[in-house]
């Protein structure tokens, strides 16, 4: 898919990205990268006795990342996205686990024009769910998007 122009792209457009699954090695990178380290993501001895989840879990930022990436490999915002404005109302639902495959139902909610002709702003609900269709998590994403030229 081609970045879409804000003009193109109408309140209520929808679309799905592909799955990708959930390693091992995703969780033991984003820790160590963010510095996460809590029982809860790899303690295996602490998550069996003392989770109520009895296995470890992926960090909520961790999910929110991997469906940032999906929606990017749709080409949505290729050359047309301007600037990541805000998020809001991140709510999770459920946990993810490694070896989930998850991914996002993607939607336009809300647009509106700036005072500047060549861009707009778009507010985007992402919808992320599990290989069995419940959703683990949503958000509110705004973005600047570039506007046809007038």
């Amino acid at each position: 898919m081609d970045g879409k122009y804000w003009d193109d792209v109408k309140v209520g457009h929808m679309f799905s990205t592909q799955g990708r699954t959930v390693t091992e090695t995703d969780l033991v990178n984003f820790v160590g990268l963010s510095g996460l380290w809590e029982p809860l993501f790899l303690d295996r001895e602490f998550v069996t006795k003392q989770s109520i989840f009895g296995k470890p879990i992926i960090p909520g930022p961790l999910t929110f990342v991997m469906s940032l990436g999906l929606e990017a490999l749709t080409g949505f915002a290729h050359g047309t996205g301007m600037a990541f404005l805000g998020l809001d109302e991140v709510r999770a639902m459920r946990p993810v686990f490694v070896n989930d495959t998850i991914h996002v139902d993607v939607e336009v909610i809300e647009k509106h024009e700036t005072s500047k002709p060549d861009r707009g702003v778009m507010v985007i609900k992402y919808t992320t769910k599990n290989q069995n269709g419940e959703p683990v998590l949503t958000c509110k994403l705004t973005r600047m998007v570039r506007r046809h030229q007038a």
